[in-house]
């Protein structure tokens, strides 16, 4: 904790021209806690820095003398450091440190407790996840992650009375997700946005029962699981209005993931020509998506859901908005922009996006059972290659709209460099690293700025990918770039 802290107090109480002994009162303390606080002998709780800062009027931030630049990099740093421990024991040790530096930092509450679900069985403390969880919702006031706190804690709880004690006190009898409350606002009102959002619902609903489908094993009967894909594949050529498995459109994740989990049940028989069929579309669909230009019409093949029609447009996933140098390498996204939707402003209603490298990753890397068996077959590999060009594809088209579609910022005004790296947080994730030019200096700051990221993440394998100018026209890759990650990664190894 800042040790400005207790100067700030004392500022802020003078300021409102209130005593120690009027202030405890105010805040429910003894005097003594006040003075010492004061005078830096001790610190309040957690849990009552909000409290502190919130009767002053000020965020917990300034009540600890942590101006905003500071701030950000002393999350950033926490968060780094989070992310290289692979142990949820470290880990989580971590977090709490951050927590109590930054206890209104939601996103920091909300790792904490999913960490805690994260560790063996005997070492989870209950008690302590659930303190967090009602803390944490009595004081957070952002509606998207007091959602997610939500979500955070039953993932983690694995108490039955308690989770259900809990959910009865955190929701109703009756939906009132914003979806269907906007459902019945417009219902009588507006035929239009009543369709739309009934649309929306009814294909939602039925991906999640086509997924249902497709992953049913009676019993452990992997011939039962078989019959749910071909059922739920009858039902989307139906859906969709085409037998094409390969045509890409709205029920694509509904089609790739169908197929992969019918490969890969048709293998646990060793039924290779089937299992291999299913798995030869699944790569074709990929390979389809994957080359529709932006502005391509997707639709879901039936009037009954005529106002989800969509456009592709190009996009790309910023792994930390809060560093403009990190983003996931993460191949390709697709996002699919509503033509149709007749809304402005909020609506429940998120743009839908494509990630394709999750499905070629589950190829690549023989993530299932079945394609783990046979992951050295010849045939097998043939697929696997196949997966990996399609994810390399995404990939290079994934940096391109990086550097050249203005994501990173370039205020200097100098050249950029993406890097990848082998960074292993989640499998089969890597990072993209974005090195900004200094005109005048090049690439040094950019690259020692590298050098304590990948100190801290482990990274033993990284290399430059693409170069832009300025301007964003692509040019090689720097030798001062090149060389300086050659010798970074072997003074790391």
């Amino acid at each position: 904790m800042n040790l400005n802290f207790g100067s700030n107090l004392k500022k802020l109480r003078r300021d409102r021209d209130m005593t120690q002994e009027q202030l405890a009162n105010a805040l429910g303390l003894s005097d003594r806690a006040i003075s010492r606080y004061e005078t830096n002998s001790a610190y309040p709780d957690i849990e009552m820095l909000p409290v502190i800062a919130g009767f002053f009027g000020v965020t917990v931030d300034t009540l600890l003398g942590v101006s905003s630049m500071e701030s950000k990099a002393r999350r950033q740093e926490y968060f780094s450091r989070y992310m290289a421990a692979e142990d949820p024991e470290a880990q989580l040790e971590i977090l709490n440190k951050l927590r109590a530096e930054f206890p209104e930092d939601w996103h920091a509450v909300y790792q904490t407790m999913l960490t805690i679900g994260r560790l063996p069985e005997e070492k989870r403390d209950m008690n302590f996840l659930r303190q967090i969880a009602k803390n944490a919702l009595k004081r957070c006031t952002d509606p998207v992650y007091h959602d997610k706190l939500i979500f955070a804690y039953l993932e983690s709880e694995d108490d039955e009375k308690a989770a259900l004690d809990f959910i009865s006190e955190h929701s109703s009898e009756r939906d009132v997700s914003k979806l269907q409350l906007m459902k019945n606002y417009y219902q009588g009102r507006d035929d239009v946005k009543y369709r739309a959002l009934y649309q929306y619902q009814t294909h939602c609903q039925l991906e999640q029962a086509l997924c249902f489908m497709s992953l049913y094993r009676n019993a452990g009967d992997v011939r039962a699981a078989i019959d749910g894909c071909e059922l739920a594949l009858d039902i989307l050529k139906k859906v969709s209005g085409s037998s094409d498995l390969t045509k890409p459109d709205k029920w694509i994740e509904s089609k790739l993931l169908v197929l992969l989990r019918l490969s890969n049940n048709y293998l646990f028989f060793d039924e290779r020509e089937k299992g291999f069929k299913a798995l030869d579309t699944a790569l074709t669909l990929i390979e389809n998506a994957i080359n529709l230009p932006d502005g391509t019409k997707i639709t879901c093949g039936s009037k009954m859901f005529e106002m989800l029609d969509c456009v592709t447009q190009k996009g790309v996933n910023v792994y930390d908005g809060s560093r403009d140098y990190l983003c996931s390498y993460h191949g390709l996204v697709v996002f699919m922009k509503y033509e149709k939707l007749p809304f402005e402003g909020k609506c429940p209603i998120d743009e839908w996006h494509f990630y394709p490298t999750n499905y070629t990753r589950i190829v690549t890397t023989a993530y299932w059972h079945n394609f783990k068996r046979y992951r050295d077959d010849p045939e097998y590999l043939k697929y696997a290659e196949r997966a990996k060009k399609s994810a390399e594809i995404t990939e290079r088209k994934n940096v391109e709209y990086i550097l050249k579609q203005g994501v990173v910022q370039d205020p200097k005004g100098g050249s950029l460099c993406a890097v990848k790296s082998n960074y292993n947080y989640r499998e089969g994730r890597e990072l993209l690293y974005i090195l900004i030019e200094e005109p005048g200096s090049g690439f040094k700051k950019a690259l020692e700025q590298f050098k304590a990221e990948a100190d801290l993440r482990g990274i033993t394998e990284a290399e430059p990918v693409m170069a832009v100018t300025s301007g964003r026209e692509e040019i090689k890759v720097p030798e001062e770039v090149a060389e300086g990650i050659k010798e970074i990664i072997k003074a790391l190894k």
